[in-house]
């Protein structure tokens, strides 16, 4: 048999879909059965996938059927092939049940060379230029390598970002730019909506007390008396405590730039109960401990749920998650900024941002970005916000023991209610209640805001959740896992519902429900 007619015989066993072409790269959609005992390592050669390509584990979760997927990211010639990735299914023993997923090949036709003729400061300088920011100071700066297959040819890009003070706001420029010519392929605003010196002693962990929440919520204390009241971990140098521990680090922007740790005096023994207050603002009674508190309860509804941090180093080993409060004057907003959590005190319209379902939500922007890395635009972007509001959703169920789909809930003024037309910012179960949001896909158009086109899978959230045999933790859990296996950055609705159904079915959920969900907000998965 010709090689050709031999390659495509082997191809077409493995359950693989690929084009062959002279030059090129192309898209190879991977549906592959049982490999036996084959590592990681030898699945490229096993797929037929060009030389030199690897594979890296960067998520794992554990199904129903006492098996285990990994997601993979496709990587050529040492460097990552944007959006394309594959999970591979191992039984007890190690041996490989399924690979399913999408893969580039032809690489080798369309990069000869794989050294970029600019460096990532020079993409980021591209960047910079194209927006107006050459000579503003900025911060954060963050650009890695890729090969992007998404084009009429291979090339590579550097997916840049930074942090820019503009027009006295926070901003976080993110683009893709061509890594040999320098050109903006594509670019969106990446943020989702000086510290303390080192100290030489060892800090002591110690517990703090102090007040909480806002106007609305009423007040009370973080006394450990009381579900949700828990003392405050903190660490003590000398006679000054910080709000830190393993898991959380909060600080104060004081309504600036400057970036302190917040601090507390504690004098006394290490049996003393210090307070940590000082800080109310706009009806809020203290938004750093509030903050503090918060974000240890979204890392531990990650840790408890999935046996996960929410956020990781490039080391991959668990990252404290940075709480940054008091942001700007008057600021009616937050946001997850690369690095930091970051919320704004509010106005008039709006007590501080610090509440329970806002904290989850900028977190969990950061974890979209770590796994699916979702672009913050388009359908893709609709489902990154969307994302959040469903976790800001599920850590109030974890916490409360109930949820009732609205965000923002706890932090908005009975004055504003009837400008919202609600008592919230969204109501996920029907998103149209704003006025803007839409409750169905057919009415999504092209620049649709994304916390506007978040409406087409919050409301199919909703209506999962609150499916027979369902409830806001289930359905957390399978677009949970849908995002850490499943999705890429340029996901559709459609798409993505596949995932969506995929991780229903490794959990022993109804796929139905999933199905019939999507259906009622008029999304199809065009395969399964």
């Amino acid at each position: 048999m010709p090689r050709k007619r031999l390659a495509g015989a082997l191809l077409a066993a493995l359950g693989l879909t690929i084009p062959f072409a002279a030059s090129a790269a192309v898209s190879i959609r991977i549906h592959a059965g049982k490999l036996g005992q084959s590592p990681d390592t030898d699945l490229p050669r096993r797929l037929g996938l060009d030389a030199g390509t690897t594979l890296t584990a960067t998520a794992h979760v554990r199904t129903a059927h006492n098996t285990v997927k990994t997601r993979l990211q496709q990587q050529f010639a040492g460097l990552p092939v944007y959006g394309r990735h594959l999970v591979v299914e191992r039984a007890t023993d190690g041996s490989i049940v399924g690979v399913e997923g999408l893969a580039a090949g032809g690489l080798p036709l369309d990069l000869p060379s794989t050294r970029a003729r600019l460096s990532a400061s020079q993409a980021q300088a591209a960047l910079k230029a194209r927006l107006g920011h050459t000579a503003l100071p900025s911060e954060g700066e963050q650009g890695t390598l890729f090969i992007y297959p998404d084009a009429a040819k291979a090339r590579l890009v550097y997916r840049v970002s930074y942090r820019v003070w503009a027009g006295n706001r926070l901003s976080r420029p993110t683009a893709l730019v061509d890594a040999n010519s320098g050109d903006i392929l594509s670019t969106w605003e990446g943020l989702t909506t000086g510290r303390r010196p080192p100290d030489t002693s060892t800090p002591v962990p110690v517990e703090a007390t102090g007040p909480g929440g806002n106007e609305l919520t009423g007040l009370y204390h973080y006394d450990g008396i009381g579900a949700g009241h828990e003392l405050l971990p903190a660490q003590r140098t000398g006679n000054t405590c910080y709000l830190q521990d393993a898991d959380v680090s909060t600080y104060n922007l004081a309504g600036g730039q400057r970036v302190v740790q917040w601090s507390f005096g504690c004098a006394g023994n290490d049996s003393t109960r210090w307070v940590s207050s000082g800080d109310a603002i706009n009806g809020a009674f203290s938004p750093v401990n509030d903050a503090h508190h918060f974000g240890g309860v979204v890392h531990d509804m990650y840790q408890d749920w999935f046996g996960e941090s929410p956020l990781v180093t490039d080391a991959g080993t668990p990252m404290q998650l940075s709480m940054w409060v008091h942001y700007g004057t008057n600021y009616e907003n937050a946001f997850w900024d690369g690095s930091e959590m970051v919320f704004g005190d509010g106005d008039q319209y709006f007590y501080p941002f610090v509440v329970l379902d806002v904290t989850g939500h900028e977190i969990s922007h950061g974890f979209t970005e770590q796994h699916a890395a979702l672009e913050y635009v388009g359908q893709s972007g609709g489902m990154n916000e969307a994302f959040s509001d469903m976790a800001g959703e599920a850590v109030k169920y974890y916490d409360r023991g109930v949820n009732d789909f609205l965000v923002g809930a706890d932090m908005v003024k009975p004055a504003t209610v009837p400008l919202l037309g609600m008592p919230a910012l969204r109501d996920m179960c029907t998103p149209s209640r704003d006025g803007q949001s839409i409750d169905n896909a057919g009415a999504y158009y092209d620049g649709l805001d994304v916390h506007y086109s978040s409406g087409v899978y919050n409301r199919a959230f909703c209506t999962l959740a609150k499916t027979s045999g369902w409830n806001t933790r289930k359905a957390f859990e399978v677009f949970h896992d849908a995002n850490a296996l499943y999705w890429g950055p340029r996901e559709t609705f459609a798409s993505g519902a596949c995932g969506v159904q995929r991780a229903a079915g490794d959990r022993g959920y109804g796929v139905a429900d999933v199905t019939a969900a999507f259906a009622a907000v008029g999304v199809t998965c065009p395969q399964i």
